[in-house]
């Protein structure tokens, strides 16, 4: 599904909502969410897949009076008087935030602002969601209401519309439950569980990949150093102890600190292991810098 596709189902989803929302006052809030333009004489903009499904909307919301034109991209409602409909809703902005019919019309706001202005990228492609608004009313009370409803948006200013837009999958999941879209929402829900499950199996994988290559490592240098320490001309350096433990670390260079202490008896903590190994360490730093300090000229 591209980009637009899976907007244009977003918002005849949206459309059928407030079809079957019977609340008066939501469905005039829906339409200030929509409609633009002047005050009598107001439209809805929709694309061609859309326009059929908002005009039947529209004509089951409004009076059997109200005048429905569908003239290209835009749905005029003349006579309608937008400007009573704003104050109207600023009104009920007003009112308490806690009451229930409130929260009901903000929502209602949101779906119709989604309708004329709102983009949702596919879950598939990326978390994305974003309204792009004209006029400084319209983003004014889509700040009023965003913030009623805990709704934290990022915000760019273009030179033509201010962009109110969300990056998390986790908020974007949230809105589309609250605007009543719940398998839309459990889409970027499950999705955003599926990523955050396979991004800590990869970071578990990376670690113990991390972990293995140290303790590969780790084994090379030692089996070098020991290499070095049994060529040189003075064996009376090594001590029962290490020399068993350069034996070892020869016979098992694959086998890890825990694997290579159980194969002594007794068996050796891991303590014990790298304490021996640390030592042949260090006893092949002494001899080989004291070795190049006598090489240097004086």
């Amino acid at each position: 599904m591209s980009r637009f596709d899976y907007t244009a189902a977003t918002r005849r989803e949206l459309v059928s909502l407030i079809r079957s929302n019977k609340l008066f006052c939501c469905q005039q809030s829906f339409l200030v969410g929509l409609l633009q333009g002047s005050r009598l004489t107001p439209f809805a903009r929709a694309r061609k897949n859309l326009r059929r499904r908002l005009a039947n909307c529209l004509q089951s919301i409004l009076p059997d009076s109200q005048k429905i034109i569908c003239r290209g991209a835009r749905i005029w409602l003349p006579g309608l008087d937008q400007l009573f409909l704003r104050e109207k809703f600023v009104d009920r902005m007003r009112i308490v935030s806690g009451a229930s019919r409130v929260s009901h019309c903000h929502v209602a706001f949101l779906q119709g602002l989604f309708v004329a202005h709102g983009y949702i990228q596919s879950p598939s492609r990326g978390y994305h969601l974003e309204f792009r608004l004209q006029g400084s009313w319209l983003a004014a009370a889509f700040r009023k209401v965003a913030a009623g409803l805990r709704l934290k948006f990022c915000f760019y200013q273009h030179e033509q519309y201010k962009s109110f837009y969300l990056k998390s999958g986790r908020r974007i999941a949230r809105l589309l439950n609250l605007l009543g879209l719940f398998e839309r929402g459990l889409e970027f829900s499950d999705l955003l569980a599926t990523r955050n499950l396979l991004s800590q199996v990869n970071r578990q994988v990376n670690s113990e990949t991390a972990n293995i290559n140290r303790l590969i490592n780790a084994a090379e240098s030692s089996i070098a150093h020991i290499r070095e320490l049994l060529t040189w001309e003075d064996q009376e350096i090594w001590t029962e102890s290490l020399h068993q433990m350069a034996q070892m670390r020869l016979r098992y260079p694959h086998d890890s600190i825990e694997s290579l202490g159980k194969r002594f008896e007794p068996p050796l903590t891991k303590s014990a292991v790298n304490h021996r190994l640390r030592r042949i360490k260090a006893l092949h730093a002494k001899i080989f810098s004291q070795t190049v300090d006598r090489s240097q000229p004086s």
